[in-house]
Parts: structure tokens; sequence; C-alpha cells
């Protein structure tokens, strides 16, 4: 099979049993999300991966996910706030009293009169009215009950964070210590980012860059150019850009990278339903067929395999229908 399979381990699958099952089923690739792996996790599982490798000849690179410049509000009340639409609400870059904290130091300075705010993975919506020092004055266009630690998307705007934090940094001489086969950056937003990154990474490890940024996307050509791999990330680019507009801008990345001979891996909810169910849905089904039809190079499993019911299932299904795509493509035995 051509498509690689991708699996993303965590508290269901981080088991020698269940990650010799997910090996035996077809996994290619395991990936650690280093916004919730911890390096005692990292190594149990590094283990577990050479000891089947001894048992069954089957070797499972690993990807490194580096959590990359995520912006959190930061504690509320244990019963949220409640944010109406016509409200208006002050953020701050610094803990203040009557504000709600932002835990990006420089957001105040990067995010102008007019630019969207989005909460909760985009369930609301604020529009920024005005800035004055380390304040952010926003008006709700979308409320809801906003809790302590969600994320803050910010799509028109360019950070000065981008690239890697002080904890990827850690991280990532961490995972390079421990022979990692490729390492992904989070919220890529041009070749830059992915330029620092190689310099301290070298040809030690391949480097991923994932596309979850509006901005990425109008410097998509250059950073594709300078990475390795690219994935489509398709979870927080879905919140940067209009959703209508997802499924076009996946063929586009995906296209461009043929171009430049760049290996794609497509994820985020690609088996959502079975985080729950034993079964997927006529839709996720096809959405990876497309996928594969388009030219991707892999398919990636997120909280599928991480923390779903039924992780071996899943990977199980993904590679069931990246087989049969793959012979619909060369028109082979298709019954």
């Amino acid at each position: 099979m051509r498509t690689k399979l991708i699996a993303t381990i965590g508290p269901r699958s981080e088991s020698k049993e269940i990650l010799e099952k997910l090996v035996e089923v077809g996994l290619h690739i395991a990936r650690l999300n280093f916004s919730h792996c911890t390096y005692e996790q990292y190594d149990s599982v590094r283990k577990h991966l050479k000891s089947i490798e001894r048992k069954t000849g089957k070797r499972t690179e690993i990807l490194q996910d580096l959590q990359g410049p995520r912006i959190r509000v930061g504690e509320l009340p244990t019963e949220g706030r409640r944010m109406n639409v016509g409200d208006i609400v002050v953020f701050s870059t610094k803990k203040e009293e009557g504000t709600i904290f932002v835990d990006s130091p420089r957001l105040h300075r990067d995010v102008k009169k007019g630019h969207p705010i989005y909460l909760v993975n985009g369930e609301m919506e604020l529009m920024t009215r005005s800035v004055k020092g380390t304040r952010i004055t926003a008006e709700v266009i979308r409320g809801g009950v906003l809790y302590s630690r969600k994320a803050v998307n910010v799509p028109d705007t360019k950070l000065s964070i981008s690239g890697l934090t002080k904890k990827d940094i850690r991280d990532l001489k961490f995972g390079l210590s421990r022979g990692v086969d490729y390492i992904a950056i989070s919220f890529v937003q041009s070749a830059e980012d992915i330029k620092k990154a190689r310099r301290l990474i070298g040809t030690k490890a391949k480097i991923i860059a994932k596309i979850e940024t509006a901005l990425a996307l109008k410097n998509i050509d250059a950073i594709i150019q300078a990475s390795d791999g690219i994935m489509v990330a398709r979870g927080d680019l879905g919140i940067e850009v209009p959703v209508e507009k997802l499924p076009f801008i996946q063929k586009n990345i995906i296209r461009h990278s043929i171009w430049h001979n760049t290996p794609t891996i497509t994820a985020t909810q690609i088996l959502t339903s079975m985080i729950n169910h034993p079964h997927p849905t006529r839709a996720e089904v096809s959405d990876i067929a497309n996928a594969i039809f388009d030219g991707t190079d892999a398919i990636m499993l997120s909280d599928e395999t991480a923390s779903g019911q039924y992780p071996v299932q899943a990977l199980r299904v993904a590679g069931k229908v990246a087989r049969q795509a793959e012979l619909y493509i060369h028109r082979e035995n298709m019954l």
C-alpha cells in the first residue's frame, strides 16, 4: 500500500498490547503529541515499538508533534464566563482585574482594530474594537460560555511569536536525543519558521510543516519548498478560514505539494465518529478516499487512536479505505 497510516498514541493506545495490534493492521508512523505527551510516555512508547520491531520485523517510525505557540485564555471561574452578542469584553496580556488574561505576551502588539478573535475552536467570535496598552477590547459577535484555558485563534493577525517556543526547543532537543524520525512544527506562518527549525534539527530528522493558519496559505509554496513534508491540519485551519472553503484549500495544498515533490499528510477529524462508535460514517469513508484520489501521501488519526474507544478498528478502517482507493486509482480488481 502506498498511503502511509499515522496514528496518534495516547492513553488508549500506549500499551504494548495495543501498539502491537496497531502495527499488525498497518501502522507506519506513531505520532506523539507534545501538547500532552511527557518524556516518560515517549520513552515507554519508543521502547514498546522497538520490542515489537524485534518480534515482527516491522519498523514503526516516530513523529514528534511540537505544541507550538498555541494561545489560550487564563483561569476563569468554574462556571465560566458568559458572553452574549453585543457584549464588550476586555482581554489583556497581563493579569489585570476586570480583564480576561491571554497567555501570548505580544498579542496586544500584533492584533489590530477590525481583527476577528475566535474562542473555543471557533464556537465564539469577537471583533477587536480597540487596543490600548496591554488591553484588547472586543465586541461579541457570536456568544457562548468561555471556560479556563480554552484556545484563542486570530486568523487575520500576523503573530510575532510564530515558530518554535522555548518549550518546543526543549522538546525538540529531547526528541533528537531519542532518534525521532519526523518533527512537526505547529502554527507555521512562513518559510522562515521552517528555516529556524532546520538550523536546530539539521538532517537528524525530517521536518513537517503543519498548515493550520490563514497566513500560511499566503506563503504556501515557500513553506512547501522549505519543508520535508506538509500536514493539512484541518482542525485549526477550519477555524481560520471559512469552513466551506476548506475542501478546496486541502486540494490546493496537496496539488502544490505534488508540484514540489513534497509529501503530504491529511489530518484531523478523519474518523471522528469512531471515537465512540465501532463503525465510520459514509461521509468519513468518502473523505479518506477523496484525499487519496487527490494525491495525499498519508492519513493521520488523532483522538480516534489516542483517546477513542476503538483505536485498532479505526486504523483498520483507514487502511481498508486507503487500499480500496488505491485500487480504484490503478483500476485493478475493484470488486
